[in-house]
């Protein structure tokens, strides 16, 4: 689903969901540009979205788990996206979501190591 949209399309909705992230446009950019470049393995598990609930709290959010995201990019690519009940996430904020997160949580390419270090920097 990610060759669905350009990077300039996703870029201002990743920017919308996490505010800030604008000033990591060029690592976003080169993971965007390394996912477009791999080939999908077929997984039959797949990135649900849901309605989660914060603990002690009548508050929720949308999202997936994160343990759809704990493997490699390939295999992350190869899941379909699903949208649970409730959820109304538009296909390219799932995207955007789904691709945020396999920059951070996925076991990316070497090639990716400097970008993702740059990522995770609290500044």
């Amino acid at each position: 689903m990610l060759q669905a949209y350009p990077f300039d399309e996703l870029m201002p909705v990743i920017n919308e969901m996490f505010p800030g992230t604008a000033k990591y446009k060029e690592q976003l950019r080169q993971g965007y540009d390394l996912m477009l470049a791999m080939r999908p393995v077929p997984s039959k598990k797949s990135i649900r979205y849901e309605v989660m609930r914060t603990p002690n709290s009548d508050l929720g959010y949308m999202g997936a788990q994160d343990s759809c995201f704990t493997t490699t990019w390939e295999v992350c690519l190869g899941k379909e996206v699903m949208r649970g009940k409730g959820v109304d996430l538009s296909d390219i904020e799932m995207v955007s979501n789904s691709f945020v997160n396999m920059c951070l949580q996925g076991r990316y390419p070497k090639e990716f190591e400097q970008a993702h270090r740059i990522l995770m920097q609290n500044d």
